[in-house]
C-alpha cells in the first residue's frame, strides 16, 4: 500500500466506475420530452457522450434502451464505416473510379466515376432508382444500375440519394469477397458490440434485416440507442473503442471533412434549420462560416450529430416524421450546449501556488466532475519538457480534457527557472540544467503536490501515475526511484533513464514512448544533438531502461510484440513464478523525432515532425488498464528478448 500523505481513511474504488454511471445533465430530459411530445411519437430516447463515457442518458415514454428501430439515413455514417475500414486497409482507394472494382460500370459515362464521389453524392449517378427492386441482389443491382443514365458529370452536382452509397458498398463486397452482412459485422458491429444493429431491404424499406439479398446502405438499417451510441463514441475517440482501433483516425477525418467542390452548391434536406456541405455521407452543418456539428437524421427521425469540435456527440431515438423532429431538435441542442461546458461536465480548473523548499512554486490542477461523497479519483500528474512550462504542457497533450473526461484528477505542476513560468526545467539527475545546478528538490515537490491535491479533493493513493517529456519524462524516471511510494506508474515521452543514484524494489507500471529518429534523445543513446549547458549530456539507451523495469518488476523476458502503421509494441507482462505483475510497455515510433506525439498544439515541444499516433490518449489507457487488463488488441505469441 503506498503510503497515505495525509492521515486520512480512503474508501478505494475505481474512479472510472463512478464516472461510467448513466447521469442526466441539468435541462437536458426536460428538453428531450417536450420534443418528445411535440413529435407526438410513442416514446424517444436521448444520450450525449464523451469519448470515454457516457454524460446522459433519458428515456421517454414507452422507449427502450435496446428497442430496434428504423435508422434510415443515419445509415449511412454506419456504411460509410464499414467501407473506410477497408481503405484504412489498402484494399479500396476513395480516388480510384468505382469501375475499377466493379466492372459493369466500365462504361464511357460511368468510366471517371470515383468511390470518394459515390459517398457525397456528386458521382452524376441518379439519386434513388426508378424502380421496383424486390428479389434483387447486389449482382442484379450491378447490372441495372450499369444501364441506368447518368445526371450530370462526376462532380458537377449534388444529388442527395443512396444509389451512391449502394454502388461504393457494391465495391466494397466485390474488392473483399465478402457479403456486406458479412463485412459490417466483421469490421464494425461485432467489435462495437452492436448486436442489435443489421441492415434491412430497400422495399419495404428495412425489412428482413441482416438477411436481405440486396442490403440498403443508405437507408435501410435498424439499430438502437444503446448500439448507436457506441458508434458515435468510437468516432469521437478517434476511431478507438477499448483499445480496438477501428477506424484510423485519418479516415475520422476523412468522413467530416467537405467534400464537395465549393462551386457546387449542397442544400438541406427537409427540417434542417442550417447551412450545410457535405462529408463521406456526413451533413456538415454551419452558422454562417462557423461549422456547428456534423450529423446525418434520418427521414424516421432518428438523428445521430457530433459537437463541430468533435468533444461530444448524441444521440436522439425515435420514430416519427424526419422533417418535424429535425425542426424540433433545437431545444435539444440548445439544452445540451448550456450544460456541456459547465463545472458539472468539464469539472474544475484553478492555478494552485505553492510553498515547497522555501520556493514559491505552482500548478494547474483539474478534477472531473463526481459525487462528493465518493471516495478515490486517480491522479495524473503531467511533467512538461525542457525550456517549457505546465501551461505549455497542457496545451500540447490535452491531457486536461483528455484526463478529465476519463476521470482523472490531472495537475501541470511548473518546474524552476530564471523567469517564471518560462524556459522551466526539472532536477532529473543527469542533465546540467537550471533545476540540477541550483539542486532543486523536485522530488519533494511532485510528493507535495499530491499531498496538496489529497486537501482538496479524495484521491485513490494506490492510482497515482505520472507521465513527462523530455526532461519531465527524465523525472519521471527519478521519482521511480525515490517516490515509488507515492506514483504507482510512470510515462515518460522521448526520455532517457539518466539517474541511477537511488535504487527501488517497489514494481511500479511503465509506458515507454521514444521516437526512432529523436536527435534530442537518441533512441540508442549517446550524446544529445542539442548543445546545451556547460557539458554535453550522454544519455542512457533505451534498452537500458528496459532491461531495469524487467528487472526490478520480476519479469519474464519474453515480451508479446505487434508493429502497425510504423508503431511498435512490446509487453512484458509475465511475472516469474506467476501471480500478479506491473507491466512493462514500451513504444517505438519509427521515424519519430522528439515532439510530444499526436501533440493538439505547436510549441518547442513539437519542434520535431510530429508523430500522428496519439500518446496522450495511449498513456491514459495504459494505467487506466493497469487494474483492469482491458487493452488486448495488440498482443501477439511471446519473443524472447
Amino acid at each position: 500500500m503506498r503510503k497515505l500523505l495525509i492521515v486520512c481513511s480512503l474508501a478505494v474504488a475505481a474512479a472510472s466506475s463512478a464516472l461510467a454511471q448513466s447521469t442526466e445533465l441539468s435541462g437536458v430530459r426536460d428538453a428531450a420530452d417536450k420534443v418528445f411530445k411535440k413529435v407526438r411519437a410513442d416514446g424517444a430516447g436521448l444520450t450525449v457522450v464523451r469519448s470515454s463515457r457516457e454524460l446522459h442518458r433519458s428515456l421517454h415514454g414507452s422507449f427502450q434502451a435496446d428497442q430496434i428501430v428504423p435508422i434510415a439515413s443515419a445509415s449511412r455514417w454506419l456504411a460509410v464505416a464499414t467501407i473506410m475500414t477497408l481503405v484504412d486497409d489498402g484494399v479500396l482507394e476513395l480516388h480510384q473510379p468505382v469501375s475499377r472494382y466493379v466492372e459493369e460500370l466500365q462504361r464511357d459515362d460511368m468510366s471517371r466515376v470515383t468511390l470518394r464521389q459515390c459517398m457525397t453524392c456528386t458521382s452524376g449517378l441518379p439519386a434513388e432508382m426508378n424502380t421496383w427492386m424486390a428479389g434483387w441482389d447486389m449482382d442484379r443491382f450491378a447490372e441495372e444500375v450499369a444501364d441506368a443514365s447518368v445526371r450530370t458529370l462526376p462532380g458537377d452536382a449534388f444529388l442527395d440519394g443512396g444509389v451512391g452509397f449502394q454502388v461504393a458498398a457494391l465495391a466494397a463486397v466485390r474488392a473483399s469477397g465478402q457479403s456486406w452482412h458479412e463485412l459490417f459485422r466483421s469490421r464494425i458491429g461485432d467489435r462495437l458490440g452492436m448486436r442489435d444493429t443489421h441492415f434491412g431491404g430497400v422495399q419495404p424499406l428495412a425489412t428482413e434485416p441482416g438477411e436481405a439479398e440486396l442490403p440498403w446502405v443508405g437507408g435501410g438499417a435498424v439499430s438502437t440507442l444503446n448500439d448507436y451510441t457506441r458508434f458515435v463514441r468510437m468516432m469521437l475517440a478517434d476511431g478507438r473503442w477499448h483499445g480496438l482501433q477501428i477506424l484510423s483516425k485519418q479516415c475520422i477525418d476523412e468522413i467530416l471533412r467537405d467534400q464537395v467542390q465549393p462551386s457546387v452548391d449542397v442544400r438541406a434536406p427537409s427540417g434542417m434549420q442550417a447551412d450545410v456541405r457535405y462529408g463521406l455521407g456526413t451533413w456538415i452543418e454551419s452558422k454562417g462560416e462557423a461549422v456547428i456539428r456534423f450529423s446525418h437524421p434520418g427521414d424516421r427521425g432518428f438523428t445521430p450529430w457530433i459537437s463541430a469540435d468533435r468533444s461530444y456527440g448524441c444521440v436522439f431515438a425515435v420514430e416519427a416524421k424526419g422533417s418535424v423532429v429535425g425542426r424540433q431538435l433545437s431545444r435539444i441542442r440548445k439544452a445540451v450546449t448550456a450544460v456541456i461546458t459547465s463545472p458539472e461536465v468539464t469539472g474544475t480548473t484553478e492555478v494552485v501556488k505553492l510553498r515547497h523548499d522555501g520556493r514559491s512554486r505552482r500548478y494547474r490542477l483539474h478534477v472531473p466532475p463526481h459525487d462528493e461523497s465518493y471516495n478515490g479519483l486517480p491522479v495524473l500528474i503531467v511533467l512538461h519538457g525542457e525550456n517549457s512550462c505546465g501551461e505549455q504542457a497542457r496545451a500540447v497533450t490535452g491531457l486536461d480534457r483528455l484526463g478529465v473526461d476519463r476521470g482523472f484528477v490531472v495537475a501541470f505542476p511548473d518546474g524552476s527557472g530564471v523567469v517564471p513560468r518560462k524556459g522551466l526545467t526539472w532536477n532529473c539527475g543527469g542533465s546540467d540544467v537550471y533545476a540540477a545546478r541550483k539542486d532543486i528538490d523536485d522530488v519533494g515537490f511532485c510528493k507535495a503536490v499530491i499531498a496538496d491535491i489529497q486537501t482538496k479533493v479524495a484521491i485513490d493513493v494506490d492510482r497515482v501515475f505520472v507521465t513527462g517529456h523530455g526532461n519531465g519524462g527524465m523525472m519521471c524516471h527519478r521519482l521511480a526511484r525515490e517516490a515509488a511510494d507515492v506514483f504507482r506508474g510512470i510515462a515518460p515521452v522521448a526520455a532517457a533513464m539518466n539517474y541511477t543514484e537511488a535504487q527501488s524494489n517497489i514494481p511500479l507500471a511503465v509506458l515507454m514512448v521514444h521516437g526512432t529518429d529523436d536527435a534530442d534523445v537518441r533512441i540508442d543513446g549517446g550524446e544529445s544533438a542539442v548543445k546545451r549547458g556547460r557539458k554535453a549530456r550522454v544519455d542512457a539507451a533505451l534498452e537500458a531502461a528496459v532491461d531495469y523495469y524487467v528487472g526490478r518488476n520480476d519479469l519474464l523476458a519474453y515480451a508479446s510484440t505487434a508493429t502497425r502503421d510504423g508503431v511498435s509494441v512490446e509487453k512484458f507482462a509475465k511475472k516469474k513464478g506467476g501471480g500478479e505483475a506491473s507491466p512493462i510497455w514500451v513504444v517505438r515510433l519509427e521515424g519519430g523525432g522528439h515532439a510530444w506525439p499526436g501533440a493538439h498544439v505547436g510549441g518547442s515541444v513539437t519542434a520535431a515532425p510530429n508523430y500522428p499516433w496519439p500518446a496522450s490518449r495511449a498513456i491514459l489507457e495504459f494505467f487506466y488498464s493497469v487494474d483492469t487488463g482491458v487493452l488486448q488488441d495488440w498482443l501477439t505469441p511471446s519473443t524472447p528478448r
